[in-house]
C-alpha cells in the first residue's frame, strides 16, 4: 500500500467526502490536529501519516459525518481572543455571542465592577470579559456541574480568576450586588427544526431548549435580574432575532429603562440590554 503524503491524502478525502458533513475546511482542521501542526507548515512541508494517525483520522472524519460538531472532535473552540476547551456537556461558542462581549467592553472601562454570567456553559462570556478586564470581579453560574467543570478547566488554562457557582438562574444571588448581568440562555422552542441541523443535533438539549416556545428562561432571567442589580446596573441578554419584540415587553414589565436591541455581525437582532434606574 502506497503511503501518500498527507497533502495528497487530504485532497483524496475532500473528493471522498464531497456532499457530506465533513467539508474541506473541517478536513483540513482534522489533518492539522492529527499531525499536531499548523496550516503554514502543513502546506510548506511534507508530512506522512502513521497507521495510528490514519485510524484516528478515519474516526474523526466519521464523527463529523455523523453530525458531531468539529469543536467536540478537536476538543477546542476559539471565542473572542481566547481558546476554549469544549465537549458534549457545553454548547459550542458562536461568533454571534461575541456581540455581548463587544457591547459590554464598549460600555464599561477598566473601573472595577461586579459582573455575572448566568448560564455560563464553557465559560466563554465570563472568561472573555475576565481576560479583557483583569480588575473586574467576574462571577459565573450554571445548573450543570459538568458544564462548570469545563468552565473551571478553561479558567485554569487561561490563568484567570472567575468565581463559579452551581445554580438554576439567580435565586442565590444577593440583591443589589451586581453592576452587570450577561446571559446567553436557552431560547429555542422544542419543536424548532434548527435542532436537527448539522452540529446542533449533537449539542446538549437543555442548553438550547426552553419552555413556552423558547421564551421561559429569557423571561425568568429578566424578572430575577432586576433585584440583583445596583442602581444604574445593566442586563445584557442574547436571544433569537425573531424574539426581540417579546423580549422588549419582558424588559418593560420588569421596569427596565433605556432598552436597546443590538445587531450581530450578520445584521440580526441578537442582543438586548436594559438599564435599572
Amino acid at each position: 500500500m502506497i503511503n501518500l503524503p498527507a497533502l495528497e491524502l487530504l485532497k483524496e478525502q475532500v473528493s471522498i467526502n464531497k456532499n457530506k458533513n465533513c467539508e474541506p475546511v473541517d478536513l483540513e482542521q482534522i489533518f492539522l490536529a492529527v499531525l499536531d501542526t499548523n496550516r503554514s507548515d502543513f502546506y510548506s512541508k511534507t508530512y506522512y501519516l502513521s497507521s495510528e494517525d490514519r485510524k484516528e483520522l478515519c474516526t474523526m472524519i466519521n464523527r463529523r459525518n455523523l453530525g458531531e460538531p468539529l469543536a467536540y472532535i478537536l476538543g477546542r473552540k476559539g471565542f473572542w481572543t481566547i481558546d476554549l476547551k469544549v465537549n458534549e456537556h457545553v454548547l459550542v461558542p458562536r461568533p454571534e455571542t461575541e456581540t455581548i462581549i463587544d457591547l459590554v467592553l464598549s460600555l464599561y472601562n477598566q473601573k472595577q465592577i461586579q459582573v455575572l454570567d448566568a448560564g455560563t456553559g464553557s465559560g466563554a462570556i465570563a472568561l472573555a470579559l475576565a481576560f479583557e478586564r483583569r480588575n473586574w470581579s467576574v462571577y459565573a453560574l450554571d445548573k450543570s456541574q459538568n458544564a462548570i467543570n469545563v468552565a473551571h478547566d478553561n479558567m485554569q488554562n487561561l490563568d484567570l480568576d472567575v468565581n463559579f457557582l452551581r445554580s438554576d438562574w439567580l435565586d442565590p444571588i444577593q440583591s443589589l450586588s451586581l453592576d452587570i448581568i450577561v446571559s446567553n440562555p436557552p431560547y429555542i422552542s422544542a419543536d424548532d427544526s434548527r435542532l436537527e441541523a448539522d452540529g446542533v443535533i449533537k449539542e446538549p438539549l437543555k442548553a438550547l431548549v426552553a419552555d413556552n416556545q423558547g421564551l421561559a428562561d429569557l423571561n425568568e432571567i429578566i424578572k430575577q435580574s432586576y433585584r440583583c442589580l445596583v442602581k444604574g446596573g445593566r442586563l445584557v441578554l442574547e436571544h433569537a432575532p425573531e424574539q426581540s419584540n417579546l423580549v422588549k415587553e419582558f424588559f418593560e414589565e420588569s421596569n427596565y429603562n433605556s432598552f436597546e436591541v443590538h445587531k450581530d455581525l450578520n445584521g440580526d437582532k441578537r442582543v438586548s440590554s436594559g438599564l435599572k434606574l
